[in-house]
């Protein structure tokens, strides 16, 4: 039989296709949607499957295939074409190797880039039912998705799932067509369906099948990713998709460009405002912003790191939460407590434990809180209680923007804000820090206490806030004049978490007094 099996992985994946500028590359699923049984095999058309690769990664996953099946599915093609080739990512490789030990006599692992002359366009007729052409995908902007919900009717993919017998290898093909007739659907986003494969690996390949379902039913529809999870698609299924060079709906109509260099002028101003004192930091951190901005504009720069250091409640996390909150409005901050692991295992909980271990499947808290968040702002509390195992894992994040987790899944950090916060003195920070990660840091900072004018800004600010709340709640009219006297003292204090409990403390002993009198 002497088939190979090629071994490829993401970053060689265009040299992978140069290599083999007259074949057709194409996933075991489009192959399974052309002929769903062996007998439909014969049926194939024969020169196209002759001049095809075809990636199993798919196969790799625990999906509740029957293996019997596959293999026997497997050997069918190899013996009815004769030089069809077959793929696999380097990171499953020993896993289908290990299912099917003797379908293969060989991997090739060596792949080199040909010259620009033996370049060329692929061109893939169509044959069977089933387009076999890469499916165009349009990348849209997150920050833009509010504006084209009200322009464009779209929907998810997973919407497709709920006339389905269930999500495995058979789908009901006639209610999947009955939601595209019924509803005119023309706009399919398919972001959601990579969160999913991040938790469910098992479903690549039930996706897959669906998604060319969709496709052949509809031929004209659109299917939409937010660009953030463009190249995340990749790593699930890196044939099945051609990226439009274009992006969707850019510009809805009445908007404007909300990439963060056009933003960063209304992020200071809101952030000037919500945050109290450090005006010495706020006008660092203008600059800082701005620069990040153009050069992550420029792709020069992945991260935007900040170290602060200061003494508690002073201001530093309440940063953070302000900064995400006028970013990234109605989503969590993302929060990492160093002071919540031990010193065993803390990159473990951090980006999740290897294959095999216990708890493995859960993942790390980082990569958990990102998937339930949107907002790119990271808050890392407690970093003095860092090992140096998460000193070389923030090297390389720092650096490059990305980290790969204990399962060999890249993460994607491009243009996340990262805040680490400590309590540490300058002397212990330049001590305990390793002068690789503090060169990686865009700005270091040391929150200080403020002075007493800023205090009595905040002190009012906050007792006028909650006394407004309590009337909007109750109609009682706290007066702000009975208890400023009290509310001046509280400048003794420097902790800021302290000294708005204490302003609580002060306005609803008034509240309650005034109830009283009534």
């Amino acid at each position: 039989m002497n088939k190979v099996l090629y071994v490829f992985d993401f970053e060689k994946l265009d040299d992978f296709k140069l290599n083999f500028p007259s074949q057709n590359f194409v996933s075991i699923a489009l192959i399974l949607n052309l002929a769903p049984n062996v007998e439909n095999i014969d049926d194939l058309d024969e020169d196209f499957i002759d001049n095809c690769i075809i990636d199993i990664t798919a196969l790799s996953f625990d999906n509740g295939y029957y293996k019997l099946f596959l293999e026997r599915y497997l050997y069918a093609l190899i013996e009815r074409f004769e030089n069809v080739e077959f793929s696999i990512n380097s990171i499953k490789k020993d896993v289908i190797l290990e299912k099917f030990p003797y379908m293969f006599d060989e991997t090739s692992e060596e792949y080199s880039v040909i010259s620009d002359e033996s370049r060329g366009e692929e061109n893939i007729a169509p044959t069977g039912e089933i387009n076999i052409t890469p499916i165009p995908l349009l990348l849209y902007r997150q920050s833009l998705l509010e504006g084209l919900l009200e322009k464009y009717q779209i929907v998810s993919v997973g919407s497709f799932f709920a006339g389905t017998d269930s999500i495995n290898y058979k789908f009901n093909a006639e209610a999947i067509e009955d939601i595209l007739i019924a509803q005119d659907i023309r706009y399919i986003d398919v972001t959601q369906m990579v969160h999913t494969f991040a938790l469910r690996k098992d479903l690549v390949l039930a996706f897959e099948i669906v998604l060319r379902q969709i496709q052949n039913k509809k031929p004209d529809i659109q299917f939409l990713i937010s660009e953030d999870m463009e190249e995340e698609l990749k790593k699930y299924l890196p044939f099945t998709f051609k990226k439009n060079k274009e992006f969707f709906a850019s510009k809805v109509e009445g908007e404007t460009d909300l990439s963060l260099d056009r933003i960063v002028p209304e992020i200071i101003t809101n952030l000037t405002s919500q945050l109290k004192g450090h005006e010495d930091f706020k006008k660092d951190f203008n600059f800082n912003l701005k620069k990040f901005a153009l050069l992550n504009k420029m792709e020069q720069r992945k991260i935007f790191s900040i170290f602060l250091t200061g003494e508690s409640g002073i201001g530093k996390t309440e940063f953070a939460k302000i900064l995400s909150e006028i970013m990234y409005p109605n989503q969590a901050l993302i929060k990492i407590n160093f002071g919540n692991y031990s010193n065993e295992g803390v990159l473990n909980s951090l980006i999740g434990s290897p294959l095999g271990y216990i708890g493995s499947e859960e993942g790390g808290e980082l990569i958990n809180k990102m998937k339930l968040s949107k907002s790119k702002v990271i808050l890392i509390d407690e970093f003095e209680k860092a090992t140096p195992s998460v000193f070389h894992f923030f090297y390389e994040l720092l650096e490059d923007g990305k980290f790969t987790d204990r399962h060999g899944t890249e993460h994607n950090l491009n243009g996340y804000i990262i805040v680490f916060t400590s309590n540490m003195s300058k002397e212990r920070y330049l001590k305990s820090v390793p002068d690789p990660l503090k060169s990686r840091f865009d700005m270091v900072y040391r929150f200080v206490e403020l002075s007493n004018e800023e205090k009595i800004r905040f002190i009012n600010e906050s007792a006028t806030a909650l006394i407004g709340k309590i009337y909007e709640s109750t109609s009682i009219k706290v007066q702000f004049d009975d208890i400023s006297c009290r509310l001046n003292l509280l400048i003794k204090y420097n902790n800021l978490r302290s000294i708005k409990r204490k302003v609580e403390d002060i306005v609803i002993e008034e509240y309650y007094k005034e109830i009283n009198e009534k």
